[in-house]
């Protein structure tokens, strides 16, 4: 894959809006945890328990792949540049409106559509790429969210 095609900013912003707003929360509550928890910079995946049955104990490795994902995501979000992270951890995990959001930067709220919000998307794709590999997501879960034109 040639990494330095361009790509395209408004479909990579969407993709990742689709997997923060649409995928995480049922993600969050597979692996036993919950969207303010996530909001923690310091975050535990650890189970609490587990059970000895067959089917308890591929649903407890299930959650593990589960949980990794989980953690990429949030070790991405936390990585990110101020402005974004405090976008991604207020919109989509402490879910404040769009407006609470814009009150907690020094930005106009024209800003924040236009160019704030959009770049912490395409920001997060970028870093997420990264930890992806460092929080070991199984290679079948790997997502690329970038668009490419």
């Amino acid at each position: 894959m040639n990494h330095l095609r361009d790509i395209d900013f408004d479909e990579t912003a969407h993709n990742v809006d689709k997997l923060l707003r649409k995928k995480l929360p049922s993600l969050a509550l597979r692996c036993g945890s919950s969207l303010t928890e996530l909001s923690s910079p310091k975050l535990s995946l650890a189970p609490s328990h587990t059970n000895k049955t067959d089917i308890q104990e591929n649903l407890i490795v299930d959650s593990f792949s589960i949980q990794k994902i989980v953690d990429a995501i949030h070790q991405t979000i936390f990585h990110c540049s101020s402005n974004s992270k405090i976008i991604l951890v207020n919109y989509y995990l402490l879910g404040k409106t769009q407006e609470q959001v814009i009150m907690l930067l020094p930005y106009e709220k024209s800003q924040y559509y236009k160019a704030l919000k959009p770049i912490a998307l395409v920001e997060f794709a970028d870093r997420y790429d990264y930890w992806q590999c460092q929080c070991d997501v199984d290679p079948e879960d790997v997502t690329d969210l970038h668009v490419y034109i």
